[in-house]
């Protein structure tokens, strides 16, 4: 698959950083912020690149930022306004505190997400909702989840046609599902880098 696909590349950027401190985003990793990064495994595979973020940083980067529609419902409030936003029927919604995202990753998961609504990776026991491919059908009930505040990503896909992602050991091997969420977390990554 060489030419980009008819999908929208979503970076969920709009969180309270609370546990950080800081902008996750914007912090380095092996001399390029981890956003920068992500774009640069997003922008060959991907018809555009959105930003979904409620304060006023990225805006350098060159890419469409929108503020959540509801706010404080975190990455579900997120994905529904990259859903509502985006011009394609389907997205890839990526968390911006994950560093080692990879383009062979992107690439498997956008291959496979025909009769699904949410095509999602499973990294052993875990799913992984914050690096997968959502299609406009899920609007709906995303919406109608929001209105009750029922927020829990893993509630929500008991909701839709998913079709789990079995990944490979060799991309496994390169830790493409590691995120920062604490200082502590980011010292453990630029010891590695």
């Amino acid at each position: 698959m060489d030419k980009k696909q008819n999908i929208t590349g979503v970076i969920l950027a709009g969180g309270k950083n609370s546990r950080m401190g800081s902008d996750k985003g914007l912090l380095q990793v092996g001399g390029k912020s981890i956003i920068e990064r992500q774009i640069e495994v997003l922008q060959p595979l991907v018809k555009e690149i959105i930003i979904i973020h409620n304060g006023d940083n990225y805006t350098e980067l060159g890419h469409q930022i929108y503020k959540d529609i509801m706010p404080d419902c975190g990455p579900m409030g997120g994905i529904y306004t990259a859903l509502m936003v985006s011009q394609t029927a389907k997205i890839f919604v990526l968390s911006c505190d994950m560093p080692f995202i990879s383009s062979e990753l992107v690439k498997m998961i956008i291959e496979k997400t025909e009769n699904c609504e949410i095509a999602i990776p499973r990294n052993g026991e875990k799913l992984e909702p914050l690096c997968a491919v959502y299609d406009q059908s899920c609007i709906e009930t995303f919406r109608e989840l929001l209105d009750q505040k029922a927020l829990k990503m893993m509630d929500a896909l008991k909701l839709f046609r998913v079709k789990e992602l079995t990944i490979t050991q060799e991309i496994l091997a390169k830790q493409p599902f590691t995120n920062i969420n604490t200082p502590e977390d980011y010292l453990k990554i630029t010891f590695q880098t």
